[in-house]
């Protein structure tokens, strides 16, 4: 579940701003933030990373979503909804609402993290779009206080060969009830868009986060990792 969960997580990072529909366009910069009406999109991922107590992390995890309507979404990252598309401007706003981690652990229990975000995606032209976002986390922990977060990020999508996207982004994440008051993670990955309907691609991840530090309920998170991802739409 563990596992599962993490890699969930690691996916819905990577694939922000490259979910498209059959009838979407091959680049990435130009789709929208939710799968079209009928279309499913399976992925997966392998993650290798190190922790900040030097232990390795290493696991597969995947993802199904299935867009409902032509703006809203369902899938294991949760639900979400896009609610302005203005096509004049290249803007796009969405919100996601889900879990955000299921953990147990022998001896602080379950911890379970419920949370929602707002995100969007603004098209500057058809090789260069930012993104950025905001969320709010609530982990409800069985035998410790629980705690709370409030992520901010921004990021960019850019076209650097045909069929190439490189993407980078940056949270800085607020901390509340943690040893910890903030931490920062910072994200790079190359898309290759091999058709309209496959992706496949790496990303590499840094966190100043420290779980054990933090008497945090779970310690699957790596300081430094690198994935290797693919997604299929139909």
């Amino acid at each position: 579940m563990k596992t599962a969960i993490l890699g969930c997580a690691v996916l819905a990072t990577l694939l922000a701003g490259i979910a498209q529909g059959k009838e979407y366009p091959q680049n990435p910069v130009l789709r929208p933030l939710t799968l079209t009406d009928g279309t499913i999109q399976i992925a997966g991922a392998y993650s290798y990373g190190k922790a900040h107590d030097d232990d390795t992390k290493a696991g597969f995890g995947a993802n199904i979503s299935y867009g409902i309507t032509d703006d809203f979404q369902i899938g294991l990252e949760g639900l979400t909804y896009s609610f302005l598309k203005n096509r004049a401007s290249g803007l796009e706003l969405a919100v996601n609402a889900g879990i955000r981690g299921h953990y147990d652990n022998t001896n602080i229990g379950d911890s379970l993290g419920l949370g929602v975000s707002v995100f969007g995606k603004q098209v500057l032209n058809n090789d260069f779009a930012l993104t950025f976002g905001a969320g709010y986390t609530h982990w409800d922990e069985e035998h410790i206080d629980n705690k709370y977060q409030f992520n901010y990020s921004l990021g960019a999508l850019v076209n650097i060969a045909d069929n190439v996207t490189l993407s980078a982004n940056y949270t800085f994440t607020d901390l509340k009830d943690f040893k910890q008051d903030s931490s920062n993670t910072v994200r790079v990955g190359v898309n290759y868009a091999y058709s309209k309907s496959i992706d496949m691609g790496i990303a590499f991840k840094y966190s100043d986060f420290e779980e054990t530090y933090n008497n945090f309920a779970f310690h699957e998170q790596a300081e430094k990792s690198a994935s290797m991802y693919a997604a299929w739409r139909f």
